[in-house]
């Protein structure tokens, strides 16, 4: 039984290595090799969707004809619901980055500071969505 046990915690610890260093992988792709395209919000979560805290951002985006998915989870302004949310964004379209080699890998670029780690410059349609989220 103890060797049962053994070999199971070696197999989940090189799953978690194996998942940690694709996820590096991911990271790294969307840093060095990344391009641009439109993606559009579907869906708005409720609090603590694959995080804890405020409300995700769903959305998807096409690259060569391939439909891909993601979500935001960034920090908003205080006292905005998730109603208010879908109000603003629902069915909207956004920069979408994305890692060329790992298109899977993509963010949308709802604030300035977020675009600015890809010397982007948003589009001015895109501004006021910055500004009611960050509270400028």
């Amino acid at each position: 039984m103890k060797k049962a046990n053994k070999v199971g915690g070696y197999l989940a610890l090189a799953f978690l290595i194996i998942m940690a260093s694709i996820a590096i992988y991911k990271a790294y792709q969307i840093r060095h090799h990344f391009a641009f395209t439109t993606g559009i919000v579907t869906y708005i979560t409720p609090p603590g969707y694959k995080s804890s805290g405020d409300y995700s951002i769903v959305f998807e985006y096409k690259v060569n004809g391939n439909v891909y998915h993601g979500n935001n989870n960034p920090n908003f302004c205080d006292g905005q619901t998730r109603e208010q949310m879908k109000s603003m964004l629902l069915g909207k379209q956004f920069p979408v980055v994305y890692a060329v080699k790992s298109p899977s890998a993509g963010t949308m670029l709802l604030t300035q500071d977020n675009a600015d780690r890809f010397k982007y410059t948003l589009p001015d349609t895109v501004r006021y969505y910055d500004s009611v989220l960050t509270c400028k």
